[in-house]
């Protein structure tokens, strides 16, 4: 039995924490406003704060030969919740960065972690292949798979949607490391869209016999713990809410839109404590966001090489893209979930297939001016 409905509310802002945090991008952001006395001590600092890993199952090696576009990255954003029993990381974001031949222009695909494709190994889920959501190809193995095998199962089944055979890197991100940044400011100042009974602070404090508090829309400052429940909450960002602006992003889209806003403000606030232009305080910074980043760099060159290749892409600059999909609800296994869709045959189905051959031919700038209405804005 399959429900089909409107097409889900999304915020038409672009993801400022992804435009920022392109993997080496938070990096490049800030070694680009240092001097040059000391870029090259901070590009150290980099190589020696993310860890790299053979994400891709390719074993590439450094041939010496320098980095060439076009590129093609994969991005995941896992997140691990303290409260979830099976301790299994979920993916919470899943982008390309596509770079141009020439490595001075960018865009981002966002994917919906919710769309429905075929996923060729099911791991310990179900029969191989299965179709269900996407994120799922990532813990398909649950406890049986090594972080590499998520990551390469998911790879593999974006390269099955997309066309693209091999990705040039990838990278695995975290909110734990952003989260060291604000234990590192004191605090940060976010905005809520409405008041929220956030749902992690709600079940650690039933679990305690503590208060469930209400936190309160509008501009305030808040620590570290309280930053971890907004950055994770979801359910607040109900349309049944009268006082909730869907545009705003509904469930996990609205998480989203906070995530994308803890990180401008996260930014903002490292530049009004000067830790874009203190030598000692960006190599602090960059401890702390780094701790949070796993990369498989391009061609197996090392990280700095990234950032240098990919120096005249500014993070201001990039156009991020979402997919023409529509929210339904089915009933699998005798539950009803969310899921993402394309129906085939579809003008969204067309609209997506010449947006993948866009990506395989870096032919992006065609495709975007001929699909505005699926191009984020900025704040």
């Amino acid at each position: 039995m399959k429900k089909q409905g409107a097409r889900r509310a999304l915020s038409t802002r672009s993801p400022w924490w992804a435009k920022t945090m392109l993997g080496v991008g938070a990096f490049i952001t800030l070694v680009a406003g240092t001097t040059v006395v000391y870029a090259n001590v901070l590009l150290d600092t980099v190589s020696d704060s993310v860890e790299t890993a053979d994400l891709l199952g390719d074993g590439d090696e450094d041939t010496g030969n320098p980095i060439e576009g076009p590129l093609n990255l994969l991005i995941v954003g896992t997140d691990l919740r303290v409260n979830d029993s099976d301790g299994q990381d979920r993916t919470d974001t899943i982008m390309i960065l596509h770079i141009n031949k020439n490595l001075d222009k960018a865009s981002i695909v966002s994917i919906p972690r919710d769309l429905k494709v075929e996923i060729q190994d099911c791991g310990q889920l179900f029969s191989s292949p299965c179709t269900y959501k996407i994120n799922s190809a990532y813990n398909a193995g649950l406890d049986q798979w090594t972080r590499e095998e998520k990551f390469k199962n998911l790879a593999d089944t974006v390269s099955d949607l997309t066309g693209i055979e091999k990705f040039d890197g990838a990278v695995i991100m975290g909110f734990e490391g952003f989260l060291n940044a604000v234990k590192t400011f004191g605090g940060i100042e976010l905005c809520l869209p409405i008041d929220m009974v956030l749902e992690q602070q709600r079940l650690e404090a039933l679990k305690k016999g503590e208060e469930v508090r209400m936190f309160p829309k509008g501009c305030n400052d808040y620590n570290a713990q309280e930053a971890l429940w907004i950055v994770r909450e979801r359910y607040a960002y109900d349309p049944a809410n009268p006082d909730f602006d869907p545009s705003y992003g509904v469930s996990d889209y609205g998480r989203q839109h906070m995530q994308q806003h803890f990180i401008k403000q996260l930014l903002k606030k490292a530049t009004e404590e000067g830790y874009t232009t203190d030598p000692t305080k960006v190599s602090t910074l960059i401890q702390d966001v780094g701790s949070s980043l796993v990369i498989d760099p391009i061609e197996g060159k090392p990280i700095t090489d990234m950032a240098v290749a990919l120096r005249n892409v500014k993070p201001s600059s990039i156009e991020t893209v979402r997919l023409p999909t529509t929210g339904s609800k089915e009933y699998f296994t005798g539950v009803e979930e969310d899921y993402e869709t394309v129906l085939p045959g579809s003008e969204e189905e067309q609209i997506m297939t010449e947006l993948f051959a866009a990506l395989n031919n870096d032919t992006m700038d065609d495709w975007i001016k001929d699909n505005k209405d699926l191009i984020n804005s900025d704040d």
